[in-house]
């Protein structure tokens, strides 16, 4: 069974540059591939055009894990594809007014509650991957505009676990930035993990080791992240705060020698 589920005055839009069909969508050869891998891909692309003109992302999943399709079941009891636990993820995290990518449509393909292909489509997220930020300006913004963005950052990932959501995919390249003259802005991308109404310790503790082993160094020495710690705990926060830091720090050496460690950022 093929469905498809649209944002507010989506449709039209979809309708006007020809994308109506599921397989209009998931046969999409235009634009360009950024990242593709056996199971999935994302391509660029724009659509319309004068002041309808939009910058687009589409997520195609191809050949879905069991195990994710497991997981969506956990997470909304009930059958759901990895492209409509993206869009369904987004809008949780909009209305608790959490920044992330705005969720324009997904489509799914199912057979008998199991997913066979499903895609995604958002607008363009503003700024760049804190990743790519970090890679081209660290160098030139000063110690002190480095703490700024460490407390930023801080202070976005407690909004994020205040309302009981929990990301086991916070990384560095996942979180946007956006930077102006007052300071900056954050956003989180890669949302199919995402889980609502989470408000364990050992969820956070989770997600902040997945932050922590992707807080690379030279970038990220212990004073700029003991900044991140001290904004994201706050006055709220009444625990033992070394104890937490030290399970952070267990989570993020595991993951480490599990994995491949993560590759320099980009740089100039």
């Amino acid at each position: 069974m093929f469905t498809i589920e649209y944002a507010e005055n989506a449709r039209e839009f979809f309708d006007s540059v020809g994308l109506s069909r599921f397989e209009d969508f998931f046969e999409y050869r235009g634009g360009t591939i950024i990242n593709r891998n056996r199971k999935r891909d994302v391509v660029a692309f724009a659509a319309g055009s004068g002041a309808d003109r939009k910058e687009l992302f589409m997520k195609r999943f191809h050949r879905p894990h069991l195990k994710d399709m497991f997981f969506a079941l956990r997470s909304f009891g009930r059958p759901c594809s990895q492209a409509g636990c993206e869009f369904h993820n987004a809008g949780i995290l909009l209305h608790n007014g959490i920044p992330t990518y705005r969720p324009l449509c997904c489509g799914e393909q199912m057979t008998l509650g199991f997913e066979q292909r499903s895609f995604f489509i958002t607008e363009k997220l503003p700024g760049q991957a804190l990743s790519d930020y970090v890679g081209y300006n660290w160098d030139r913004i000063g110690r002190y505009g480095k703490e700024a963005v460490m407390a930023a950052m801080g202070r976005f990932v407690r909004k994020i676990h205040n309302a009981d959501i929990s990301m086991p995919d916070l990384y560095v390249w996942h979180l946007f930035i956006e930077t102006h003259d007052e300071g900056c802005r954050f956003a989180v991308i890669d949302l199919h993990r995402m889980r609502a109404r989470v408000g364990s310790e050992n969820e956070k503790i989770r997600n902040l080791g997945a932050l922590d082993y992707s807080m690379i160094e030279p970038y990220f020495d212990e004073d700029l992240k003991d900044v991140f710690y001290d904004s994201y705990f706050g006055t709220e926060f009444t625990g033992d705060k070394g104890l937490f830091r030290e399970k952070i720090r267990r989570r993020a050496r595991r993951l480490k020698s599990r994995r491949r460690h993560p590759p320099s950022y980009c740089r100039t």
